[in-house]
């Protein structure tokens, strides 16, 4: 029998007062045998200002700081980062004292990742009934012996343990003596669930052996009703946290109203389907005992990730308050009445979908061009047709041939920013950016919620230690600043211009801020005229689309929008290439067509048309491992068999950087004739079907916002029906998600306008 007797990092403080004018902490550290562990390093670094302060343990493996500034501290033992942390309240004089277990394996295993449940389908084995079970090889035996504060049995209470390799939770039950028992797969980690706590601790479970684990838990009375995923709570205003759950007040309020009464506060449980709710008392309050170690985003009913609460680290018996203002957003109030105008429209950029490679370019050329019809054969009854041209530039992992850098990363961490997965994408995509950096390029990091903070001034990133720790102790909260934001990163590009190099500030956001866009704008251009460029990122669904467009435009940098989590990365990485390896620069491509074809729209890129039968686009920021396209939709005039010999000429003309000289390129495009009667399809490759779907969509919504902004309702549902009607046309049986996303978005429109012209009569 294996007996393991849990060693937690425990922690004992105990505080005083001196008249020394500073706080002094004692810092004790010992191992898993109780013994001090002599001559190791421990450092203080403070969150705030990152200033930092190194000590080595004596013969004691006692450590003590003298502390005059500064008001929040975290403590670093060797590998323990961020163990726990010290707050000085503004001049505070005292002293503190506490012990640290240094357990590098159990400070690991609880700071493993924590697995998103809300993407996952478990399956539940029931184990409450499990009798004379037996380890083997394969399985484990596990005894999970719980105990209250007053180290009596916790009896009969339901203990769950979940694995997410295997894809199960095992449900079990303690017995009178508080023993919960568990046969379980061998080499695996598991997570024990109580009392509505997911991953309350962590195990391992490492060989067929007989297992038994001692926890302390004191469970907490709760009057709370679950339904589906939704968990109701009725707390009262007099209960208090307990060791495993925060009492939390949330004092709501509207612009208008100091109380907010009898509204739905609804706390998302980050990584899981849980949500927890309560409504507002007449005084604006509402109460919540959440289970502790866990992130929350708050939502109304009206108003969709409004924060973050974090108390993914709280030990020990815990309360809490937090106050929200309530904007509630029309979008979600009156969807019925909702109906963009051009500037508050939210475009996807259909380049974000596309998944096939183009063919790396020929002869050593830095752009390489591919055109393909959408389908090459038409017959007389064909009324359409669409061309595709794909661009990809030369992909170089080696050559970073670009000019000096001197960049500021001004990142968004509102609370917001914690929901969806985005925050945990954006350190990964900032980790992968640093660390492509040349060793002497200057850059600055500056993170954003109610206020704006200078996290790293500007310098050399050097061997990349000081950004990697910034950005790993990046936390999401608070509102969102954009303006003061941007200026600071302005303001450390501007002092350290580069004459020859690239000087630009890199923003990243999901959010509006409450500084007017036009505030924001032109602040920008007064930067811009000073040489400094802005690239913009904007991520999810709430950004200010034409602010972003705005600022990038005149800022001459890169524009992305980042629908989801997982194109951050990418973001930044057409971002890093762009300055690092620019391949090409006036691109400008001339697309000639015969009398036969009409040209009526191209998506993808500006354009401008030349007489009849001839229109020009320009290509920006073209950087190694670019893969983007351009769709050009024709109409055809009265198609004859003739139309075979009168290609498409597609002309490219380009200043190649590496070759450092003018380059010139043609394809041609040639449609088919058919004398089939059948109706053709206009396009039959998949990817190039949904890029369509997508662009007409888009262009459909534009066109339906220019209607609505001048009070022609007819002409904005027309638009949209229409449009809605060649989709079906494309995906007659089977449809595509993001597809019939934005088809649903177009729907909800229709419904909107059909409303206002029903009241017009």
């Amino acid at each position: 029998m294996k007996s393991i007797a849990l060693l937690l990092c425990f922690l004992s403080v105990s505080f005083g007062f001196s008249q020394t004018g500073s706080f002094t902490e004692t810092i004790r550290v010992i191992n898993t045998q109780l013994q001090p562990m002599v001559n190791i390093p421990v450092v203080l670094i403070e969150t705030t200002t990152k200033e930092k302060v190194t000590k080595n343990t004596n013969k004691d493996g006692i450590v003590i700081f003298e502390l005059k500034t500064g008001k929040l501290w975290s403590v670093n033992v060797l590998e323990m980062k961020e163990y726990r942390t010290i707050e000085i309240e503004e001049n505070m004089e005292g002293s503190g004292s506490s012990t640290i277990t240094y357990d590098l394996k159990y400070y690991q295993n609880q700071r493993r990742p924590v697995i998103d449940r809300s993407k996952l389908n478990l399956e539940k084995i029931d184990q409450t009934k499990l009798k004379n079970a037996q380890y083997s090889e394969k399985e484990a035996l596990v005894d999970l012996k719980f105990s209250k504060n007053n180290k009596t049995a916790l009896g009969n209470f339901p203990i769950n343990v979940t694995c997410y390799k295997t894809g199960k939770t095992y449900l079990g039950k303690t017995s009178p003596m508080g023993i919960a028992t568990f046969l379980l797969p061998v080499n695996y980690t598991y997570e024990i669930d109580i009392d509505g706590i997911e991953s309350y601790e962590r195990f391992d479970v490492e060989s067929g052996s007989h297992y038994t684990m001692d926890y302390i838990y004191q469970p907490s009375v709760v009057n709370e009703k679950e339904r589906n995923d939704t968990i109701t709570q009725l707390v009262q205003k007099t209960e208090k946290g307990t060791s495993s759950r925060v009492f939390l007040k949330i004092q709501a309020k509207q612009i208008g109203k100091n109380k907010l009464a009898n509204e739905d506060v609804y706390l998302q449980m980050l990584k899981s389907n849980k949500v927890y709710k309560a409504k507002t008392n007449a005084e604006g309050e509402a109460y919540f005992l959440l289970p502790i170690k866990k992130k929350y985003m708050v939502h109304f009913r009206f108003e969709k990730d409004v924060d973050v609460l974090n108390y993914s680290d709280l030990h020990g018996i815990s309360n809490a308050e937090a106050s929200f203002t309530y904007r509630p957003d029309p979008r979600l109030q009156f969807p019925e009445r909702y109906i963009p105008t051009p500037k508050d429209i939210l475009i996807k950029d259909f380049s974000e979908f596309i998944t096939k490679q183009f063919p790396e370019p020929k002869n050593d050329d830095s752009i390489g061009m591919t055109v393909s019809w959408g389908n090459d054969t038409i017959n007389k009854k064909s009324k359409e047709a669409v061309l595709q041209i794909g661009f990809k530039a030369k992909t170089t992992n080696k050559d970073l041939y670009g000019p000096p850098i001197n960049i500021a990363l001004v990142i968004d961490k509102s609370g917001s920013m914690e929901g969806h997965e985005r925050i945990d994408a954006l350190k990964i995509a900032l980790l992968n950016y640093i660390q492509k950096l040349r060793p002497t390029d200057l850059v600055s990091l500056i993170t954003f919620d109610d206020k704006s903070t200078i996290v790293l001034p500007t310098q050399v990133i050097g061997d990349r230690k000081a950004f990697k720790e910034a950005i790993e102790a990046i936390e999401a909260g608070g509102g969102t600043n954009i303006y003061n934001g941007m200026v600071d990163g302005y303001e450390q590009v501007l002092k350290h211009m580069l004459a020859k190099g690239t000087n630009r500030v890199i923003l990243l956001t999901d959010g509006y801020g409450d500084t007017p866009p036009e505030t924001v704008i032109e602040k920008s251009k007064t930067y811009n005229a000073k040489g400094i460029e802005l690239s913009a990122i904007g991520v999810g669904d709430s950004y200010n689309q034409s602010m972003l467009t705005l600022l990038a435009t005149a800022g001459g940098g890169l524009l992305s929008f980042s629908g989801e989590a997982k194109h951050i990365e990418k973001a930044f990485e057409r971002e890093l290439n762009s300055v690092l390896s620019p391949c090409a620069k006036d691109v400008n491509v001339e697309i000639t067509y015969n009398d036969q074809l009409i040209f009526k729209q191209l998506y993808g890129f500006p354009t401008t048309k030349n007489g009849n039968t001839s229109i020009n686009m320009r290509l920006d920021n073209i950087y190694s491992g670019l893969n983007t396209l351009a769709l050009v939709k024709f109409d055809l005039s009265k198609p004859t068999k003739e139309i075979e010999n009168k290609p498409v000429v597609i002309r490219m003309s380009y200043f190649d950087f590496k070759k450092q000289k003018n380059i010139q390129k043609e394809e041609k495009a040639y449609l088919k004739w058919s004398e089939s009667t059948d109706q053709l399809e206009l396009i039959l490759e998949a990817q190039h079907k949904k890029l369509y779907a997508i662009a007409i969509l888009n262009q459909s919504i534009k066109v339906m916002a220019e209607a609505y902004a001048r009070e022609d309702y007819q002409a904005a549902r027309e638009a949209i029906q229409s449009t809605i009607q060649q989709v079906k046309k494309l995906y007659p049986e089977a449809k595509d998600t993001d597809v019939n996303q934005l088809v649903n978005t177009l729907e909800t429109y229709v419904v909107g306008l059909n409303t206002i012209i029903k009241a017009k009569g």
